[in-house]
């Protein structure tokens, strides 16, 4: 249910007419702030939260968690870096396939400590993201230039985007 409210949320916002993402259920709201690790363990049960790092833009003000939109819709803006933690599950491994980088190292950090994937400075967009959990299933949703939204991905191990195609992400909602 609360995937379902978050999925139509994001939906609506990008009919709309685009928008900086943020937008989520009660329960995946984005907080103000920049402390991902400590917003993963202020939501209450399992829980992945996210910032993202935006073309032209840097590092987004709020931290979006369970299912929330972090990132742009709309402005034709990339996806350049990602900063993860997660609460309850074990753990989080993350990388991140950036154009003319490839696919980079693995971070894989406990619950309650950040994980950083991408790059910033570089100008270089993040087309394709892989999430291992140690426990439970992880879901994602990516939305790539000239694409838009894929469709949810869910297991223990996902990956979401593309590669080989030179399409960067623009925006994208993770949950546990």
């Amino acid at each position: 249910m609360r995937k379902a409210l978050s999925m139509t949320l994001a939906a609506t916002a990008l009919a709309v007419g685009g928008s900086l993402a943020g937008v989520g259920s009660a329960a995946a709201a984005t907080t103000s702030g920049t402390d991902v690790a400590r917003a993963a363990q202020s939501v209450s049960g399992r829980s992945i939260c996210y910032r993202a790092h935006v073309q032209d833009i840097g590092w987004q003000n709020f931290v979006a968690c369970n299912g929330g939109v972090a990132g742009t819709t709309g402005l034709a803006k990339n996806l350049e870096a990602l900063n993860l933690a997660t609460s309850g599950t074990g753990g989080l491994c993350a990388r991140a396939h950036v154009r003319n980088i490839g696919w980079m190292g693995w971070d894989c950090k406990p619950d309650g400590v950040d994980v950083y994937i991408g790059t910033t400075g570089r100008n270089a967009p993040i087309e394709a993201i892989e999430i291992k959990i140690g426990t439970g299933t992880v879901s994602a949703n990516a939305h790539l230039r000239d694409i838009g939204w894929q469709g949810t991905v869910t297991s223990s191990y996902i990956q979401v985007g593309t590669t080989g195609q030179a399409r960067p992400m623009e925006a994208i909602a993770v949950a546990v």
